[in-house]
């Protein structure tokens, strides 16, 4: 099992054209390289991949562009190149819930979401392009867009996070819908968002901002639960796995991990931290006790301050042992959590880093490789649509939809298949049970014999009952004797 991922930047400067600008998907475990692709680009949060592998696709939003660029995996160059009504700051890939929560293993990519620069709200359906919904959801830019089960979470620049109903939006063409709830009480722009798995019941939002502040929301009360202040601006956001601690990026550069439970003193039990409201202050970590600074050593540069390496995105890994965090200077480190030691730096890119996606991947998969060579593949997705969709134009409804899953050309020889087939064969040639030779001259002899058996055998137990007897009345006797002598 390998783990991949995925990262790009915003590009540099000077680089006008982005030509010296790419995105890579390489192996965290190992120095290996799967692509790079060319002239990708984009805002923080503004890259999305369907998967990994064959007939997969890299989604991203052109920066400061009104453009959506699509990268089939094994292609460098872009496949295509989509026009869409303003430029995007942030897009997200929505998967369809029944098929998500059915199967651990398969998800469907249903929904493509992406946030304007203007607060706009963007629904399209990815397999068939329909502009499902527009919705003017913050007064500023939007910053990140996060799925919670049947719910769309969003920050934006405006400090506000906003939540929405996933069957409100697309069916907004018939009913206008309102967000299902607005938290209002960072007071400035919300920087990240992290929602916990789970049901929807237990779901909790954090959201990060530029007020130095965490902030913990219930989904179902709609209640602010806790507040984690720092000393620094928090500029990104991460999460346990297991959601047992936060890892928020600050703009001086470091990692400060924040416990979401805690053991009591007295009785030694895990207890959750915070709750009803409760403000917590995060003292400076000035002996680097609960916080990763190798970061600020490694990127620093003399010509630049340290709010110039701030902490763009964190990701923490499926097993949360390593985090993978890159900053504005296109540093990308991988960092293992416990030793808080770089095991790894991947290659550098153009500019600030914008993105990072992690996935799960076998080694020895034969869709990793590059070559596509399988014609049924379909290369790229429908064009988006700028106009909202009516009721005339959902009736037709005209999807692009595969049946059935790619094989791979060549067959990958599975050794544990292998054994277990071998296992299951020799069962049935095995022989269990025990054999006896038993010879019969008839009929009658049969049964005389077993007649003959049977009144040996009443003989015996008689024998036996009269010994019984035999012992338990001089055991009575003996009994006597000794309760005689005893009283006396």
């Amino acid at each position: 099992m390998d783990e991949v991922a995925f990262y790009c930047s915003k590009g540099g400067d000077a680089d006008k054209k982005h030509l010296s600008t790419f995105g890579y998907l390489s192996s965290t475990h190992s120095p290996k390289q799967y692509l790079q692709y060319r002239q990708c680009y984009c805002d923080r949060n503004g890259a999305v991949l369907t998967g990994v592998g064959q007939e997969t696709k890299l989604i991203t939003a052109c920066y400061k562009k009104a453009l959506i660029q699509v990268y089939l995996y094994g292609k460098e160059a872009p496949e295509q190149r989509i026009p869409i009504p303003e430029p995007l700051t942030c897009i997200q890939i929505i998967d369809h819930p029944t098929i998500a929560s059915s199967s651990r293993n398969s998800s469907e990519n249903w929904l493509l979401v992406g946030g304007s620069s203007t607060g706009r709200l963007y629904v399209w359906e990815l397999s068939s392009g329909l502009l499902l919904a527009v919705k003017e959801c913050h007064y500023q830019s939007m910053t990140v867009i996060k799925q919670c089960n049947n719910y769309i979470v969003t920050g934006g620049a405006d400090s506000r996070v906003t939540v929405w109903k996933i069957t409100d939006l697309i069916s907004d063409y018939i009913v206008r819908s309102q967000p299902y709830a607005v938290f209002s009480n960072h007071t400035l722009p919300v920087t990240d968002i992290v929602v916990s798995a789970g049901l929807d019941d237990d779901a909790i939002i954090y959201s990060s901002s530029e007020d130095s502040t965490i902030r913990c929301y219930s989904l179902v009360s709609k209640q602010l639960l806790t507040t984690f202040v720092l000393p620094q601006k928090v500029t990104s956001l991460a999460s346990d796995p297991s959601f047992r601690a936060l890892y928020a990026g600050l703009q001086n550069g470091t990692i400060r991990v924040i416990n979401l439970y805690n053991a009591d003193p007295s009785s030694h039990v895990l207890e959750a931290v915070g709750g009803l409201g409760k403000v917590i202050t995060l003292k400076p970590d000035l002996n680097n006790d609960e916080s990763i600074a190798c970061i600020q050593s490694e990127s620093a540069d003399k010509n630049k301050s340290k709010e110039g390496n701030a902490i763009t995105k964190t990701i923490v890994n499926i097993d949360g042992t390593t985090i993978i965090c890159g900053d504005m200077s296109g540093y990308v480190f991988i960092v293992d959590i416990r030793t808080k030691q770089i095991q790894r730096k991947l290659k550098t890119l153009s500019g600030p880093v914008s993105q990072i996606l992690l996935f799960n991947a076998i080694c020895d998969d034969k869709k990793l490789t590059r070559d596509v060579k399988d014609k049924r593949i379909i290369r790229d997705i429908p064009i988006l649509k700028r106009v909202v969709v009516n009721s005339e134009i959902i009736g037709k409804h005209e999807i692009t939809k595969r049946l059935g899953h790619l094989e791979s050309t060549a067959e990958r020889f599975d050794v544990d298949e292998f054994i277990n087939t071998v296992q299951s064969q020799q069962k049935c040639f095995e022989n269990t049970g025990k054999s006896e030779i038993i010879s019969i001259s008839g009929s009658n002899a049969s049964t005389a014999t077993k007649l003959g058996e049977t009144a040996e055998l009443k003989k015996q137990l008689e024998q036996m009952g009269a010994s019984f007897s035999t012992l338990k009345s001089k055991y009575e006797e003996l009994y006597k004797e000794y309760a005689t002598i005893a009283n006396k």
